[in-house]
């Protein structure tokens, strides 16, 4: 990655790349953790290791986002780690695991 910069003007960052894409990594584990902070649910913390890209794992949130099971309060992605804090009322054995599995 090169930054691309010219007097008063904002940074700009340029891919180094023939293609000028991105190429996604595949090679390494992502940690995936999923927090709820509804007291209701004994669904409080899950934790698991996927192979990545990461761009595979936010396109199934988004997905199981769907199901209308989890109210989001924050995601955070980066290269190695997935972390999403949400609501949700339901238990584990209420279709909340099966869920989460599609990500994880």
């Amino acid at each position: 990655m090169v930054i691309a910069t010219t007097p008063n003007a904002p940074t700009a960052l340029r891919s180094e790349s023939p293609n000028g894409g991105f190429t996604p990594h595949e090679d390494f584990d992502i940690s995936i953790i999923w927090q709820n902070l509804d007291v209701r649910s004994d669904f409080s913390i899950i934790r698991k290791e996927s192979r990545g890209p990461i761009e595979r794992i936010m396109v199934d949130f988004a997905k199981v986002l769907e199901s209308g099971l989890f109210e989001v309060v924050s995601v955070n992605a980066s290269k190695h780690l997935f972390c999403v804090t949400v609501y949700c009322e339901k238990n584990r054995d209420e279709g909340v695991r099966d869920e989460i599995w599609k990500v994880l």
